[in-house]
């Protein structure tokens, strides 16, 4: 062999080498090549040698969509092998003969193409000389809605073949509409073209809320498909037997159908009366339970609404009372709402208590109901009856006008012949509970110092020697304010006592409000009415938004007290609560000059001048600016749980779950068992996405304190303890007696117990961080910069524990084995 020759072939083999080393191909396979128009493809596109960029940019006559990829390793015979598969759904947009062009794939800078294959879409969904053995079908019950209509989908799969599951692979997506799944799918049997089919069916209630087109893309389910084994046929008889069978199974795709939808909003309603917002088919009836009575005793107003569609977004239509004749009480709505194959259908009903002031012949007019009936495509009004109400005179009445007025004594309860059926309390609805609106939300909560509370811990006898042990007041007759007040807290004091059964409970409830009123008229008296408290309060100069809460809970206590029913020790506690928050708010002068005497009076005054606007922008349903402001409020030296507390349910009414649920978190820290607090967390943690199992943590079964009691309060106990202790030992080296035997032994115990627990929890304020996720999704990355690998992803109101804090980013723990990095500014630290 020549030199010519021998480095043309060296030249060849160094060519050669690297393509080997590099090469890749590409193959591109569908499910089938014949479909109907309104049917779908499943496009699976495999990359032998790696994964590859894929352009689809020339499918023109497809939809695609996107349903992800996988990729594998192989390493067989001394051969490493990689492949890469992505899968697509392609719906066609017109008919005829379509083509899926050849697809490039690019990696590592060489390219290759997948062949092109061609689809034939015709308009006949099955033909009967090819009959599918598997297909799934969508449908919808009406595919033009208006806002607020409901109506059914339906999604199909239909086999004649034996198999061993069935599940999605991706289940349909209802993009910008309502939707609620049916618990139970159902299972049926259907003839097609002389095949037999089982079909398992599922259906979804769907609702749109806004107009435009919705497209609902396929589904993709993955079948299981029995596969017989190729055996020789002469030993069927004895193999056939199911112990010896071999058959397999064989995974199959199956792609249902699109659906478009085109959603309209009713027409504007112009007529007399107010749009109920229901769409459907709905009636209306009223009752009352009776129409002769006397002055003073109650009747019950029902009002039903019933039918199909919305029914969940029912509320109480205007009833036209004339107020000056009768009071009224609501009562909780009932509904029932079920399931059915054309949607939602259910009642509501809405019961009010009508106690009749005055004798007399009264007419309840009828209430009227507007809707829009999606059939007619018209808006529909329905009306109850006439109701005719017969009141004769009672001396009852007179009684009840007396124990109104304040006799503590006596109560009134209308006969009744009837006995009351008893029915289970359930939630109807899920919000959170109302903001605190009491200046003692600008109380300062912070906690003690690590250095200041060392400081009283270690000098008790000095800073004893500065405090009075008795302050000497010089008597003097007490003013009529004075002398009213004090009645209040006794008839609160007393209340307090009580159980919610006792029939004085409401009694002292209402003395004590009653009392809290004519003292700030400076009079003196037994009752009033809620026009001459009214009148009270705006002659003290009281807030016109505290007027009406003082005189809705006087009126609430009356209702309670006086309409006969029975409360149970939840709403014993809540009117309890609100009477303590009025004593606090009519005592407002004492209260603030208590409270505020360390804080500079000029920015004291603006604080309460925010509080306040933020409290009229929540009322107002300026959630998020009501938030800014109160936010605004706690960036002053006032650290208090409450004022937290009002931030959280300003930003969870503005939709801000990661802002509230971190605001929440703080407002635990400083007061750990308020129950409100904890309800509404509650609340706000059912909306976070993110869920992770609760695992039981040792340190808060040792610490379980934490959950139980504030720290400030373990603190103060701590300084106490070291006061009380320090003086006992003090007063027994003055006798020249043992310091630490019996008493002294028990006072050291508990200061050096409560001191540690105080230092522990001083310690891990400092050492355990959390954090709050605060943005709707992050990335959690393995490294500090923007381009390391994400890991997984959080989403807003998850909470975090942070290990490290690094070039503007946190380390953060979420769960066991999901440990990562955020930025500072998408996880806050509490």
């Amino acid at each position: 062999m020549n030199l010519k020759n021998i480095f043309f072939m060296t030249m060849m083999l160094l060519v050669t080498i690297p393509a080997i080393g590099f090469c890749f191909d590409v193959t591109a396979h569908v499910d089938k090549t014949r479909i109907s128009k309104d049917d779908s493809i499943f496009l699976k596109v495999e990359v032998n040698g790696g994964k590859a960029d894929l352009d689809l940019s020339m499918v023109k006559d497809f939809k695609v969509i996107s349903r992800g990829s996988s990729s594998s390793y192989n390493y067989i015979n001394g051969k490493s092998e990689r492949k890469a598969t992505y899968q697509y759904v392609l719906i066609p947009l017109s008919k005829g003969e379509l083509k899926i062009p050849a697809i490039k794939a690019t990696r590592k800078g060489q390219t290759a193409f997948t062949r092109q294959i061609v689809i034939h879409v015709s308009d006949q969904v099955v033909n009967s000389g090819d009959v599918k053995a598997l297909f799934a079908r969508a449908e919808m019950t009406n595919t033009h809605l208006f806002a607020g209509e409901q109506a059914v989908y339906t999604l199909k799969f239909y086999t004649s073949k034996r198999l061993s599951g069935l599940g999605f692979e991706n289940p349909p997506e209802f993009n910008g509409l309502s939707s609620k799944a049916f618990e139970k799918e159902k299972t049926y049997t259907q003839n097609i073209n002389g095949i037999l089919y089982h079909v398992t069916q599922v259906n979804y209630i769907i609702i749109p809320a806004n107009p435009g087109i919705f497209n609902i893309d396929p589904a993709v389910l993955i079948a299981n498909v029995m596969v017989k084994s190729k055996r020789d046929s002469r030993f069927d008889s004895f193999f056939n037997d199911s112990f010896f069978s071999s058959n397999s199974f064989k995974s199959i795709r199956v792609v249902s159908n699109p659906i478009k939808i085109e959603v309209s909003l009713v027409p504007p309603y112009q007529g007399k009366g107010k749009f109920s917002g229901l769409v459907g088919r709905f009636d209306i009836e009223g009752k009352m339970d009776k129409t002769s009575l006397k002055a003073g005793e109650s009747t019950t107003f029902t009002i039903k609404i019933f039918g199909s569609g919305n029914i969940m977004d029912a509320s109480l239509p205007e009833i036209d009372l004339d107020i000056d004749a009768f009071k009224v009480y609501d009562d909780n709505p009932i509904e029932t709402i079920h399931m059915t194959q054309t949607g939602y259908e259910g009642f509501k009903v809405f019961k009010k208590a009508i106690v009749p002031v005055h004798p007399g012949k009264y007419v309840i007019k009828p209430v009227t109901l507007i809707y829009f009936d999606v059939d007619k495509k018209v808006y529909q009004r329905v009306s109850t009856d006439q109701i005719q109400l017969d009141v004769a005179p009672s001396e009852e009445m007179h009684l009840a006008a007396r124990s109104l007025t304040g006799s503590s004594n006596r109560s009134l309860t209308g006969p009744s012949d009837k006995s009351v059926v008893k029915q289970e309390v359930s939630l109807v609805n899920k919000d959170i509970l109302e903001i605190k609106e009491g200046f003692a939300v600008l109380k300062d909560y912070k906690e003690i110092e690590p250095f200041f509370f060392l400081l009283l811990l270690s000098i008790p006898a000095i800073l004893f020697s500065g405090v009075k042990l008795f302050i000497m007041v010089t008597k003097k007759e007490l003013s009529v304010e004075k002398v009213m007040e004090e009645k209040a807290r006794y008839h609160l004091k007393q209340a307090r006592k009580m159980d919610a059964k006792d029939k004085g409970f409401l009694g002292h409830l209402y003395s004590s409000l009653v009392a809290l009123i004519l003292a700030k008229g400076k009079r003196k008296g037994e009752t009033v009415t809620i026009k001459e408290a009214q009148t009270i309060l705006i002659d003290a100069n009281v807030d016109d938004t505290q007027i009406d809460r003082i005189t809705h809970l006087l009126e609430t206590i009356e209702s309670v007290r006086f309409g006969g029913k029975k409360i149970d020790g939840n709403k014993a506690k809540q009117l309890l609560s609100k009477t303590k928050q009025m004593m606090k708010l009519l005592c407002l002068a004492i209260v603030c000059l208590g409270m505020f005497s360390f804080v500079p009076q000029k920015a004291m005054a603006n604080s309460t001048a925010t509080f306040i606007d933020g409290i009229k922008d929540y009322k107002a349903g300026h959630f998020k600016q009501a938030a800014k402001l109160f936010e605004t409020v706690a960036k002053t030296p006032v650290k208090n749980p409450y004022l937290f507390y009002n931030i959280a349910n300003a930003y969870l009414k503005a939709n801000d779950i990661g802002q509230a649920i971190l605001w929440y978190e703080r407002a635990k820290i400083l007061a750990p068992n308020d129950p409100d607090l904890n309800f509404n967390l509650a609340y706000a943690n059912t909306l976070v996405k993110d869920k992770k199992e609760d695992a039981m943590n040792i340190m808060d079964v040792l610490f379980f304190w934490d959950k139980l009691i504030p720290a400030k309060i373990i603190q103060v106990t701590a300084i106490f303890f070291s006061f009380l202790f320090f003086i006992w030992a003090a007063i027994k080296i003055v006798k020249k007696q043992k310091v630490f035997s019996g008493t002294g032994i028990i006072l050291c115990s508990i200061f050096v117990l409560v001191t540690a627990i105080t230092c522990v929890n001083y310690y891990k304020r400092s050492a355990q961080l959390f954090a709050v996720i605060v943005q709707e999704e992050i990335a959690v990355r393995s490294g500090v910069t923007d381009t390391s690998t994400k890991l997984f992803s959080l989403h807003a109101g998850t909470k975090v524990s942070v290990e490290e804090q690094r070039d503007g980013y946190l380390k953060i723990v979420f769960s066991k084995g999901k440990v990562g990095w955020v930025k500072i500014k998408e996880a806050v630290i509490i």
